[in-house]
């Protein structure tokens, strides 16, 4: 097997987190790395090639503030969608009861 010292093949990810101001995000564990604590975590690292190489398929440099405002749009998209269903189900309602009050009086009269 050849083990070599593996965080050299993920340098240019913490110097480009660190350069941008960004985060690194590790997509199949969904979590989220400071350059600092990423270099901490994983600056001794030793794995294969093909080790290191399927570790950085799932790693980006990310602005994690970027991912906030999408994720806010996301839930406001969610609440405007939820709160037209709502007043759709209230004129439903509305109408149900508007026609079983007609119902109701017309059998009164007979």
């Amino acid at each position: 097997m050849n083990e070599e010292k593996g965080f050299h093949r993920l340098w240019h990810l913490y110097n480009e987190a660190k350069k941008n101001n960004c985060f690194i995000y590790d997509k199949s564990r969904k979590m989220w790395y400071t350059p600092e604590h990423f270099k901490e975590k994983y600056g001794n690292i030793k794995a294969t090639d093909s080790l290191i190489s399927s570790f950085l398929d799932d790693l980006v440099v990310r602005d994690p503030t970027a991912d906030l405002h999408a994720d806010q749009k996301q839930l406001v998209e969610k609440i405007d969608k939820l709160r037209a269903e709502i007043a759709k189900e209230l004129r439903r309602l509305s109408e149900l009861n508007r026609t079983g009050l007609k119902s109701d009086q017309d059998r009164q009269k007979e």
